[in-house]
């Protein structure tokens, strides 16, 4: 029999953001043992790749895991990967980014291993054709990418037995298929079953390569892991294995494959990741009729044949597939555009001479700040593109709200730094396509808070961020519908067996009742939703969607910017119809937002209806909160003792109610001018992880009413207005 070069590429990462604890127990269930495993079988080599969380958190709580780390890769033992420092999508930030966070990477790994990488992992195995010269540009040789995607470039499987060059305006890289077969074997099947997969390819002719590049975390986070890979022994087992068969299987290093072998030939890769991220990013129909097909081609036989040309979406569908991950990359490139704008009049400053190093900015005064500000934006914007955040899968990701506020804090702290040089005090407004959904946007900033405004969707607020706290309000999750909430519907109360599994086969129910939390049509978790509604409508009709008697919800506004009275802001009106007991009556809904000097937002109607109206005028106000719990956050309305998140609220006349974030720090108070009844629920979503399926609190639904009744031409006028403070200010 031939042998086989047998590549064993780790790759471990936790995201910007994770809880300390998820990191703690990831740590001592996965990366620790793991590495105790390889230093007592010195002859198997592998590749590494920690991220730069990680890094930064071993740097802090296990420096010694570097030190070893060190030593395995002094002795020959371990190739250490480089890449993107913070695991950005590598093809979905600017490039000057994804330039730095490479350079960042290779500076730490040549610093703290002592060897500068050679190769790259790039971040769930996205791939877009342009990378190659981005890549090569960047210093680093090669990478693995799933064997799926050399599929879909039609070379068969029998040919991914190395690597590939692929190459972008004659600049080359080499590229590896990881194996299918191999990711789904290690650690699941038993060790003999693994080998069975390289006497395959082993049996194909001699000088093969194999490779296996996965995540960390399977050896001891995922479900059922850490028994089944430490306490059961399954990872000396396959290690011993791999020891035991070196007459036949040679473990080696990217690089040794690289020195050693030549590419098998050219291969231009499509725009792809791994078969199921291509599933993930498909809108929820589409994914449905996705999964259908697949379903048939595997019941005929065929898809072992058929499958590799059967590709799904692409990783940036997730940007359309959901408002929430679009918002936090617009906001991600407009902070990236603020650094990259402030660094280019450094340049230019340095150029001219006489002030190197300053940063000038013209809006707001001329001002400077040192270098040193500008790279540590840069740092913390590099922190906001971690990208576990932007997307949904098989891990919560985007529906996981302290993943989501991280990407916010970073982001908004890195543009507090960077709009420093603009004076203690200042604002101003900007009309752009913020979202690049080819309507413009209103954009109020200053040095307190940000208000993003959406005429052509409702006169919308989209985001509202507090600087001091680094607090975007608005970044909670709206219900999505999701293929998987089929199963829920149909079976959510079903427990599944327990022990090491796949987490990609099967689902768990984490709590019974949780196909209620499902929908199958929403809108966007935003602020400033008008609703009108039946005069005697119920708060549980309300919640669960209850008729919307207008069409101003999401209807265009006209719109032009405002200053007054040191504020500014936008001033939209649009003629909306209402259908009541009384027909249809057109309704003149003239609607204010403004940012004032103090940072507070103010948001103003004037209602003017060309007939009788007898209705409930309800604005919708969703916001961010990371836990319901009461000792953490609480509501209180008038004198009453606060309460947490959790309790659904029906509040008549109320002028004022705040919540007190402790976990922030914060203080909101809202308040109502006149009067006005409130209604309260949480805002739950459900999600699929790797435990299961699970609920999600995503924060407080809010919606304010007051009844209108109005005859022909009459004005009725509403306010609500949100003012911030620090918890500890009276």
């Amino acid at each position: 029999m031939h042998g086989v070069t047998l590549v064993l590429c780790i790759h471990n990462h936790q995201p910007v953001g994770n809880l300390p604890s998820v990191f703690e127990d990831a740590y001592t269930r996965a990366y620790l043992p793991f590495l105790d495993a390889i230093e007592e079988f010195p002859e198997i080599k592998i590749v590494l790749h920690n991220t730069g969380p990680l890094l930064e958190w071993y740097e802090d709580h296990a420096p010694d895991y570097i030190e070893r780390v060190r030593a395995l890769v002094a002795r020959g033992q371990v190739e250490v990967l480089g890449g993107a420092f913070y695991e950005p999508i590598l093809s979905a930030i600017p490039e000057r980014d994804a330039r730095g966070q490479m350079q960042m990477m290779t500076d730490y790994v040549s610093g703290r291993f002592g060897v500068r990488p050679r190769g790259m992992w790039l971040a769930e195995r996205v791939w877009e054709p342009r990378l190659a010269r981005t890549i090569h540009e960047a210093g680093l040789e090669y990478l693995p990418l799933d064997d799926y995607e050399f599929r879909l470039a039609g070379i068969e499987d029998e040919e991914l037995v190395g690597s590939f060059l692929t190459e972008e305006q004659g600049v080359a890289v080499r590229v590896f298929p990881i194996s299918k077969k191999l990711r789904y074997a290690i650690p699941f099947a038993e060790p003999e079953e693994t080998l069975n997969v390289l006497r395959s390819v082993a049996e194909r002719g001699e000088g093969h390569v194999a490779v296996f590049g996965d995540d960390g975390e399977k050896f001891g986070v995922w479900p059922g892991t850490h028994a089944h890979v430490h306490t059961s022994g399954w990872l000396k087992r396959f290690l011993r294995a791999l020891s035991e068969n070196r007459d036949w299987v040679t473990t080696a290093t990217f690089a040794e494959v690289v020195d050693d072998t030549a590419p098998i030939g050219r291969a231009y890769l499509p725009t792809s990741s791994y078969p199921e991220m291509m599933e993930w990013a498909l809108p929820t129909k589409a994914r449905r009729s996705y999964e259908r097909f697949l379903g048939r081609l595997g019941d005929d036989g065929l898809l072992e044949e058929w499958g590799p040309f059967v590709s799904g979406g692409t990783w940036k569908g997730f940007l359309s597939k959901y408002d929430e991950s679009n918002l936090m990359t617009r906001k991600m490139m407009r902070v990236s555009e603020k650094i990259a704008a402030a660094q280019r009049t450094s340049n230019i400053l340095e150029t001219l001479g006489g002030f190197a190093g300053a940063v000038k900015v013209v809006d707001g005064g001329a001002a400077t700040v040192e270098p040193a500000v500008v790279e540590e934006a840069k740092r913390e914007l590099w922190r906001g593109q971690c990208n576990c955040a932007y997307w949904h899968g098989i891990f919560g990701g985007l529906y996981l709200p302290h993943l989501r506020a991280a990407i916010y804090e970073h982001l908004i702290k890195a543009e507090r730094l960077i709009d420093g040089v603009r004076g203690e005090t200042w604002d101003h407004a900007e009309v752009t396509d913020h979202d690049m959904d080819g309507r413009d946007e209103v954009l109020l900033e200053s040095h307190s808070v940000n208000v993003y405004v959406a005429p052509s969707r409702g006169g919308t607020i989209f985001e509202l961020d507090v600087r001091r706290a680094n607090w975007n309000v608005l970044a909670t999750m709206s219900c999505h519908d999701e293929a998987y909430h089929d199963e829920i519907r149909a079976d959510g109360d079903r427990e599944y067996a327990e022990g090491v599994r796949n987490i990609h086969d099967g689902l768990k129910a984490k709590e019974k009742g949780l196909a209620k939390l499902t929908c199958s049509d929403s809108h966007p978790g935003v602020a400033a939703i008008d609703h009108f509604f039946a005069p005697d409508v119920k708060r549980a009709e309300v919640e669960a969607g209850g008729a919307e008697l207008g069409d101003s919800a999401w209807g265009g506004y006209q719109f032009e910017l405002g200053r007054r009275n040191g504020s500014i802001g936008v001033e939209m009106s649009r003629t909306g119809v209402v259908t009541s007991g009384e027909g249809v009556c057109p309704v003149l809904i003239e609607k204010r937002v403004w940012l004032t000097g103090e940072g507070r937002v103010r948001v103003e109607y004037d209602l003017t209806p060309d007939g009788d109206l007898d209705v409930l005028f309800a604005p919708e106000w969703n916001m961010s909160f990371l836990t319901p719990a009461k000792e953490w956050v609480s509501f209180h309305a008038g004198d009453a003792n606060g309460g947490g998140l959790r309790k659904k609220r029906t509040l008549d006349a109320v002028d004022t109610m705040r919540v007190d974030d402790r976990l922030r720090g914060e203080r909101l108070v809202v308040s109502c001018e006149p009067a006005a009844g409130v209604w309260t629920w949480p805002l739950d979503t459900v999600s699929r992880s790797e435990g299961g399926l699970e609920r999600v609190f995503q924060g407080l639904t809010l919606i304010t009413h007051w009844p209108v009744r109005a005859e022909c031409g009459e004005r009725t006028s509403f306010a609500v207005e949100f003012a911030f403070s620090p918890l500890s200010a009276k």
